[in-house]
Formats: C-alpha cells, sequence, structure tokens
C-alpha cells in the first residue's frame, strides 16, 4: 500500500510538472555591485574561521590544562 500511494504521488507530480512552466519566477534583485557582495561574503567566511580557530584554540588550551594537572 505505501508503495503505491508513493507511484501515484509520482504519477500526479509528473501530470502537474508542465504547469508549472507558464508560472512567473520571482528572483530576488541583488543590491551593490559584484565587489561589494564578494567582500561581504570574504568578511562572513573569515568571521566564522576566527570564531572556529578561536573555539579549538580554547579546547586545546583546556585539554593541556587537564593533561598537566592528571
Amino acid at each position: 500500500m505505501k508503495n503505491m500511494t508513493a507511484l501515484l504521488d509520482g504519477i500526479l507530480a509528473g501530470i502537474a510538472a508542465p504547469s508549472s512552466i507558464y508560472t512567473n519566477h520571482a528572483y530576488p534583485k541583488l543590491q551593490g555591485s559584484d565587489m561589494d557582495r564578494l567582500r561581504g561574503d570574504v568578511l562572513r567566511i573569515g568571521g566564522d574561521f576566527s570564531m572556529v580557530i578561536e573555539q579549538e584554540n580554547v579546547k586545546n588550551k583546556n585539554a593541556n590544562k587537564a593533561k598537566s594537572t592528571a
């Protein structure tokens, strides 16, 4: 029964697919120049890397403290 439901869902999706050709798609309008957007991406990625590096440094310091006290 479960397989039959999946089959019917697939058939209905296939029948309905051509109707989506005629719909209007709304794409977001990009703000700023390409270089400004790239700079923003680089800043966000750099911030993420800095955060991860800082977290790993804290973990390593704590692990070293635990080894030295044991």
